[in-house]
């Protein structure tokens, strides 16, 4: 027995809580398989309890946390690895290429690939246990060898965790969303809520009904608060330590109340489903494997309790899995989607006149090609200044040392004015800020993985220099701007908790500020946030002045006015700082007004807004809004833009 080759990855991070492995496509790829049921997806079955394989395929049913996944080639089987596996499991696996990757379930692969060393027929050992205390999900390791001829169907060597799952209650659609929610909170699990939320009147209609309120021997329930005598009547609650905890497996709501007919089954129904629909998927797998597969040893296959196997093989019946004859079990297709052709609402638009445009000149700093060329203007002609090559480019800032060009990860390019490219010296994330004058960039590395981490790095252009902040595991930090040398940036606790921010100079410890910020402008300092009196702007003089904008506002270089872009027709609202109306503009048509693309409007300088429009075919070009005198003016890039192009934002400051 040898070991032939290996993969792993200890940061996976499944889609659909599915982990995935497949072949990877060569162009003297074997047929798929005579037998269609084990394609991909080709069943309604699931990914199991533990894993499912089939014709270039393999799923395992890994949750939603980063996993560790290990996969070997061996030439004959190997044995099973020693270790504390929780579960063992193998499957028939078939290669068409003899090569395979870690995927995602809905089409991706993670570029690395393992040769097994042959096409055709293999075995697949599929064990898995949980992570290290303090480590998220689970460690998996699946070794593949080949075999001859069709391989035995499924079988499980070895289960710790349950097979069959606990049953729906039910009392989610006897009690209401509202009222469950409360049970959720007080078992400590969900979202934080705002105190005084256990006092506030349960919302909307989804209530408990007068009846099961009077079979439980409870009033109805006005207030969430008024719901825990309901919630410890019906056993999805208990006392415990001087508050309240979850009960891990409540009883059925038809077992606790009498109900109408029609919801009585349901739930039933429900409470099937949930105990077997992961343990009907490896059914199914037994019986597409054999097709028809005996239901002799099927006990001893499955690793489960005697009592389990009919109402598991009655349950893949009646959810259309399986059939089930004389001849044994015989896995379904997967039914054919339902397309259900819904009416379109025909939305009016709103009249408005056309702005004029004239021709113009090129955007000051030039712009980045669909192909991630830097193209900037010298002597007035367009001239490739360098490239990035980097993957989903977002955002290109001119600084004193060149253009550099973001990326949703990794450091992103410095394209030098001299040509040269290199890394910038930090990873800034895919949302970078600049300081006015083109010296500094700064911005939030962000580790997401099994030990999520992020921290703030401040990039000196010009001397190569990076302060950082140290690594935090706890917070979410997110870079407004910079101004005077110092990062204006906001936490909070990871996804939870109102938003924190703060002024950070290197050297120094960060300085909290006196608002939450969702702006800074670099030119002046003035700040946009929200304090304890509401939305306002903080000018760098200590001066306040509230915002009663009913939109979203950004603040324009300057800080004196604040703007919002709105898309169809386009458009933008502009208000004086200190000024509660605001003035309405038209942009001409087709104006890309989203902040959230990589053609977002950029500012040349203080008074000039400049779009990408969106012409269609091959001839973009931009569109410049000089604010002072409201002209527009327009001009068409050149042939090598690409697809989707995007501007340079241009320094604003003296540098």
């Amino acid at each position: 027995m040898t070991l032939l080759g290996f993969l792993a990855d200890d940061e996976y991070l499944p889609e659909y809580g599915t982990l995935v492995i497949r072949d990877r496509r060569r162009a003297d790829a074997l047929p798929p398989l005579e037998n269609e049921l084990l394609g991909e997806l080709a069943t309604s079955a699931l990914a199991g309890t533990v894993a499912t394989a089939g014709d270039a395929w393999l799923h395992g049913h890994a949750g939603d946390h980063y996993q560790a996944v290990r996969l070997e080639a061996h030439d004959t089987e190997p044995p099973v690895p020693p270790g504390d596996w929780e579960e063992v499991f193998e499957t028939p696996f078939h290669t068409r290429t003899g090569f395979v990757g870690l995927g995602s379930l809905t089409g991706g692969d993670s570029g690395s690939e393992l040769a097994l060393g042959d096409r055709g027929f293999f075995r697949a050992r599929v064990v898995r246990k949980a992570a290290e205390e303090g480590e998220q999900g689970d460690v998996w390791l699946t070794q593949f060898w080949p075999v001859q001829g069709i391989p035995e169907p499924p079988r499980w060597v070895k289960r710790t965790r349950a097979a069959v799952s606990p049953a729906d209650p039910g009392w989610r659609e006897v009690l209401g969303y509202q009222v469950i929610e409360v049970s959720w909170f007080l078992g400590g699990m969900g979202m934080p809520r705002p105190d005084g939320w256990l006092d506030e009147l349960l919302p909307g209609n989804d209530k408990p009904t007068a009846s099961v309120c009077e079979q439980l021997g409870v009033p109805v329930p006005m207030t969430r608060r008024d719901t825990i005598p309901l919630l410890v009547a019906a056993g999805l609650i208990e006392e415990a330590d001087g508050g309240y905890r979850g009960v891990g497996n409540p009883a059925l709501a038809t077992e606790k109340v009498r109900l109408p007919v029609d919801l009585a089954a349901r739930i039933e129904a429900g409470a099937v489903r949930a105990r077997y629909v992961w343990l009907a998927a490896d059914l199914t797998s037994v019986a597409a494997w054999r097709n028809p597969a005996s239901t002799e040893g099927l006990v001893e296959r499955l690793l489960i309790g005697d009592e389990h196997l009919n109402p598991l093989i009655a349950h893949a019946v009646a959810d259309k899995y399986l059939h089930h004859d004389s001849t044994g079990i015989t896995a379904l297709a997967r039914p054919a989607p339902t397309h259900v052709r819904m009416p379109v609402p025909m939305v009016a638009s709103r009249r408005r006149e056309e702005p004029e445009t004239v021709p113009g000149g090129p955007p000051r700093a030039g712009f980045v090609t669909g192909d991630g060329e830097v193209v900037v203007w010298r002597d007035g002609e367009p001239v490739v200044l360098g490239r990035a090559t980097d993957e989903y480019l977002y955002r290109a800032f001119e600084t004193t040392a060149g253009v550099f060009v973001s990326t949703s990860r990794g450091p992103g390019t410095l394209v030098r004015w001299n040509g040269t490219t290199e890394r910038l010296a930090a990873d800034t994330g895919s949302r970078p800020v600049r300081s006015a004058d083109g010296r500094y960039l700064a911005g939030v590395e962000t580790h997401t993985g099994r030990h999520t981490w992020d921290q703030v790095h401040l990039v000196d252009v010009v001397e190569g220099t990076v302060a950082s902040l140290p690594k935090t595991e706890e917070l979410t930090r997110q870079a407004h701007g910079i101004h005077g040398g110092a990062v204006y940036f906001s936490v909070n606790g990871r996804g939870m908790g109102p938003l924190k921010s703060y002024r950070w100079s290197p050297g120094r410890e960060p300085e909290p500020l006196g608002l939450t910020l969702s702006g800074l402008d670099p030119l002046s300092g003035t700040m946009l946030g929200e304090d304890a009196e509401g939305l306002c702007v903080l000018a760098p003089d200590g001066s306040r002045f509230p915002v009663t904008a009913e939109r979203p506002c950004t603040l324009m270089p300057g800080g004196a006015r604040l703007y919002n872009l709105r898309y169809s027709p386009p458009m933008a609202e502009v208000l004086n700082v200190g000024s509660a109306e605001p003035v309405e503009h038209s942009l001409p048509d087709r104006c890309e007004t989203s902040a959230a693309i990589p053609a977002a409007p950029v500012w040349e300088d203080a008074g000039t807004l400049v779009f990408s429009q969106r012409l269609g075919g091959p001839k973009p070009r931009i569109v410049r809004w000089h604010l002072p005198s409201g002209t527009f003016e327009q001009f068409a890039l050149p042939a090598n833009a690409g697809y989707r192009p995007f501007l340079v934002q241009p320094r604003l400051g003296a540098g």
